[in-house]
């Protein structure tokens, strides 16, 4: 808890600084593009904010509690840091996805190879390969829903405390540590970026935060009690990994190339059923707490009622995505109108 507390003071002190900063060598992101919804420029390097407050947080973690000797959390840090010089150079100069694509796996096999994949696959080749497909699209996958005022940095605290509480953590591991500097780090930053954004993370922030959470995921056993546990860690980052299926999906059936921004965001979807930006936000975080909840389920229960209850998620989110697809984008229509609609349709089946 000490730990949260002080990278969220850090990062709240860092955060207006960097805006400062920002403003005054114009990295500004000017709202350009069908993705760039904000009406003003607002200055990146929110992530850097973030970065330097998780890493001197967790040095001084690192010195408190003797963990020099922690080969996967100070290989996790390295790859991180990849991450965000990464995303710094992205914004400043935008990269190529090739060129983005080769420093991720590059960054995901050092973490691998310092032990940090998936355990429970046991030829290594294969659980090698799977771990760095894993953490390169988890990566991804956070940056891909950075598109809204707060939501990124929400869905962040949010999945990095249901890291810190869903598995059966019984001592002290670069997880625990890890977990509650990001969350804290984060939002020292949210409360800067939530609606009306004074400063957003960038690729710097994303791909960094994204990394994190990519190699903390499989850090610890979820498995204790039963063998659909192992699908814990994809239910705690549910949201990210949805909007990443579903983007990619629309951008097949549209013949769009998948490295093109496009609308089909789950968020962007929500606006256009008339929600707000703050609405939006909100069920999207929503929708994650009731992923941490279902995990912690999960992990706890016999394997039968863990398998129906799998079951009955992997239901109810096809339902939603045949739903949220079916969302016209071109047609987003006032709240008031869905509402109207929906208190016609309860006095018709009345």
């Amino acid at each position: 808890m000490a730990l949260f507390i002080l990278a969220f003071i850090i990062s709240a002190f860092l955060t207006p600084l960097f805006r400062k900063i920002a403003i005054k060598t114009h990295f500004i992101d000017t709202p350009t593009g069908q993705l760039k919804k904000h009406t003003a420029p607002v200055p990146y390097l929110g992530g850097l904010a973030i970065y330097f407050a998780f890493l001197l947080v967790l040095m001084i973690a690192i010195v408190k509690f003797q963990l020099i000797g922690e080969l996967p959390g100070l290989a996790l840090l390295v790859g991180a840091t990849i991450m965000a010089l990464l995303g710094l150079v992205d914004d400043l100069f935008s990269l190529t996805p090739l060129v983005k694509f080769l420093v991720q796996t590059l960054a995901a096999t050092l973490i691998v190879g310092f032990g940090i994949r998936m355990k429970f696959i046991s030829i290594t080749p294969i659980s090698w390969i799977l771990s760095i497909i894993w953490i390169v699209g988890i990566t991804n996958a956070l940056n891909i829903i950075d598109i809204m005022d707060g939501l990124a940095g929400g869905v962040v605290i949010i999945a990095a405390l249901g890291f810190l509480f869903v598995p059966f953590s019984e001592k002290m591991s670069y997880v625990n540590l890890v977990a509650s500097i990001l969350a804290g780090s984060t939002l020292g930053f949210l409360i800067y970026n939530f609606q009306p954004a004074k400063i957003y993370m960038g690729d710097t922030g994303a791909l960094f935060v994204g990394f994190i959470l990519a190699g903390i995921s499989m850090g610890e056993s979820y498995t204790a009690r039963n063998v659909v546990a192992i699908y814990a860690p994809i239910l705690i980052l549910g949201v990210p990994i949805f909007d990443t299926i579903l983007v990619m999906f629309l951008r097949f059936l549209k013949g769009k190339s998948m490295f093109r921004g496009s609308n089909d965001h789950l968020a962007l979807r929500l606006k256009a059923l008339g929600f707000s930006v703050k609405q939006v936000v909100s069920i999207l975080w929503g929708l994650s707490l009731l992923g941490i909840l279902a995990a912690r389920i999960l992990v706890r229960v016999s394997e039968k009622r863990a398998l129906v209850l799998f079951i009955v998620i992997v239901f109810l989110v096809m339902l939603g995505t045949i739903f949220i697809s079916m969302v016209p984008m071109d047609m987003a229509l006032p709240s008031k109108k869905i509402k109207s609609a929906i208190k016609s349709s309860k006095k018709r089946s009345s």
